[in-house]
């Protein structure tokens, strides 16, 4: 069994012989956190979510980015990012765990689970009212973590759309177009559980190698946003949202793009009024990966008894940009 004494941020197993000393991110430690986020999982991605989310994420806080340190080496890093996000009809403000990484040769020593005892610790004391992640279902639940919500799509069999009856064009996302981004998307997922809200920033609408568009009318309306994988991916199944205002204008972008899924729930403003059910289908699907941890006492507690009843849908989370490209 590992044995740990902390004392502040210093923590020292007896049964390994080592020390372990925590802080927050400083400049000058990304490169170690590349490094032990791509030993930790054996590729790049991890380290790239990072890299992304203080790049281009205004809502990254180096405070929340917990390194773990035997001497002069980084062991083990963890992620939390502030979110607001929807539960129960109401905006909590929580944190987003991940990614948590520990070098191979530290791993089975504790050093995980003090990352995401002291990213508690700062989101008590900072307000946070809980904290959620996808993660692996046996190690997390140790943790405090519940599997509580999922993952959504919308199905369209493109065959039987009606053929597109408008011409559009595109154009790139603007600092303009923002305030009516946010009213949409804020409409999108008023009713769903765990959906991210983004915010006023640009780069939260648009990033480089994202696929983020605007499509206006002839007569200069806005019909659409949307926003895709960029690159090789195949036409029909790189789309992955749509917001717009008018449900006329969404079904004749969705007739132009053809589009074989979104990742929509059947709560949302688009499920609710665009699809036909001859041709558009909506589920969300509970996971065991999918998961919550309370840092206010009963904050899901009422969603949780909401489910149990079958009064509500699991949840799901609309992961920001950086959490598409890897």
């Amino acid at each position: 069994m590992t044995f740990w004494k902390r004392c502040q941020n210093t923590y020292w197993n007896r049964s390994r012989g080592m020390s372990i000393r925590l802080r927050s991110e400083t400049s000058g430690d990304e490169e170690a956190i590349d490094i032990v986020n791509c030993r930790a999982f054996g590729e790049m991605d991890e380290a790239n979510l990072v890299r992304l989310l203080r790049t281009y994420y205004p809502a990254f806080d180096r405070r929340y980015s917990i390194t773990a340190w035997d001497d002069e080496q980084l062991v083990g890093h963890a992620l939390f990012t502030p979110a607001q996000i929807r539960l129960m009809g109401k905006t909590v403000k929580a944190l987003a765990v991940g990614p948590v990484a520990v070098l191979p040769e530290s791993q089975r020593t504790g050093i995980g689970g003090e990352l995401l005892r002291r990213g508690h610790e700062l989101g008590k004391r900072d307000g946070f009212r809980l904290t959620f992640l996808l993660g692996h279902p046996e190690y997390y639940p140790r943790h405090g973590y519940k599997a509580c919500f999922g993952f959504a799509r919308v199905t369209i069999d493109t065959e039987n759309l009606p053929p597109a009856t408008q011409k559009f064009h595109r154009s790139p996302v603007q600092l303009a177009d923002v305030p009516w981004l946010v009213e949409r998307y804020a409409a999108e997922w008023a009713e769903v559980d765990f959906g991210w809200l983004w915010g006023m920033n640009l780069n939260e609408w648009t990033i480089p190698c994202v696929s983020a568009m605007l499509w206006w009318t002839e007569d200069g309306r806005r019909a659409a946003y949307t926003l895709a994988k960029s690159g090789g991916w195949p036409q029909e199944s790189k789309w992955k949202m749509m917001l717009a205002e008018d449900p006329m204008l969404a079904r004749e972008v969705i007739s132009t793009i053809k589009p074989k899924t979104l990742e929509h729930h059947p709560s949302g403003w688009l499920a609710k009024n665009v699809l036909d059910p001859k041709w558009g289908t909506a589920e969300v699907n509970a996971s065991r990966a999918a998961m919550a941890c309370e840092l206010e006492e009963g904050i899901l507690q009422p969603y949780l008894q909401a489910l149990e009843s079958n009064e509500h849908l699991p949840g799901f989370c609309n992961w920001p940009l950086p959490f598409m490209l890897c």
